[in-house]
């Protein structure tokens, strides 16, 4: 069955470790835990078959559903159905079968979440690591911890998984409060009131930041599209006014490859929007990009878990911002004033 392999993250990185299990095509369970985060791969003779993580929980369900293959009703049915039936079938099983989705479909976006939940595990410089060798990875009994999850028999190689993030094409809709044209809204208001840009491809995170400004003096624009994001900004330029940006550090480019996407937007308003007040957050650290932020003239602010939205953590955040935006304004409004 193998040896067990554990240790400290500051001294094996993970591509170190999954080298280890691959080229001796390992069965086990690969855990990684770090800043209060836990990150698990299960491999089979060294393929990686279920990659699940709690600082990217992007679902199988949420990720057809942001692709237009199927609508959140019909997850929550599958959902229900196999709740109903002692969770004997998989969530794309029954979708493939009793609804006629397309597998191949739903194998492609399965391999594309594992891939994105493998490329932000790269960015986890500290923390430990721990394998465990088994005789055999059951997927189907892990559909029952996680109903959303899709197992694939064959599994995928880390170089097919990395291969495969660099070709994501992800299409992340504005969410719904934000699809009328922000030149629009503002040419209907007829005034001239702070602005601030909200970039996270977690829609929640987005809205509920969103939330935390009711003030008729600062509009804000939740968007999980990047490419929207950088339209609304250029249209705000465009009619005068100088919006302030919060930026998500950790999701994925424009093209859909890597997950430094935060950092691709600061450097792009900064080669166009020079003066722009541009602040970054992320849900766990990534030294380098944080410095290169910094270099760029931007903070990095330690932003909740995903779904935590709601937590003391969320509470503590906000206030930070708060203060952080009121510090840029203020040194933004000083440096106007020579």
């Amino acid at each position: 069955m193998g040896s067990s392999l554990s240790g400290k993250l500051e001294e094996l990185g993970l591509d170190d470790i999954l080298q280890i299990i691959t080229v001796s095509r390992r069965t086990g369970i690969l855990t990684l835990r770090g800043r209060g985060r836990e990150a698990v791969l299960q491999l089979r003779d060294g393929l990686v078959v279920r990659a699940t993580s709690t600082g990217f929980q992007q679902s199988l369900g949420e990720m057809l559903v942001r692709k237009g293959v199927i609508d959140a009703d019909l997850v929550r049915d599958v959902l229900a159905l196999q709740q109903h039936e002692g969770f004997r079938e998989r969530i794309g099983s029954i979708l493939h079968h009793r609804y006629q989705i397309d597998l191949q479909v739903i194998e492609q976006t399965v391999r594309e979440q594992m891939a994105n939940v493998v490329l932000t595990l790269f960015a986890w410089h500290e923390g430990s690591y721990d394998f465990e060798p088994c005789d055999e990875i059951e997927t189907v009994d892990a559909a029952y911890l996680d109903p959303l999850q899709l197992m694939l028999e064959q599994g995928g190689s880390v170089e097919q998984l990395s291969a495969q993030g660099e070709r994501l094409q992800h299409e992340f809709s504005a969410p719904e409060a934000a699809q009328e044209s922000p030149a629009v809204s503002a040419a209907a208001s007829g005034t001239k009131r702070c602005a601030l840009v909200v970039v996270d491809d977690d829609s929640a995170t987005a809205q509920a930041i969103a939330g935390q400004f009711p003030d008729s003096l600062l509009e804000v624009f939740p968007f999980t599209s990047s490419e929207q994001a950088l339209i609304t900004i250029d249209t705000l330029w465009r009619d005068g006014r100088r919006p302030m940006v919060l930026i998500d550090l950790i999701m994925p480019k424009m093209d859909g490859s890597g997950v430094l996407g935060g950092l691709e937007i600061l450097k792009l308003l900064r080669q166009n929007f020079q003066d722009l007040i541009v602040i970054l957050m992320t849900d766990f650290t990534h030294a380098e990009a944080e410095a290169e932020a910094a270099g760029l003239g931007s903070v990095c602010l330690l932003k909740p878990r995903r779904g935590n939205v709601e937590s003391d953590e969320f509470i503590v955040f906000m206030t930070q911002l708060r203060g952080e935006l009121q510090k840029c304004r203020e040194a933004d409004a000083a440096r106007s004033e020579r």
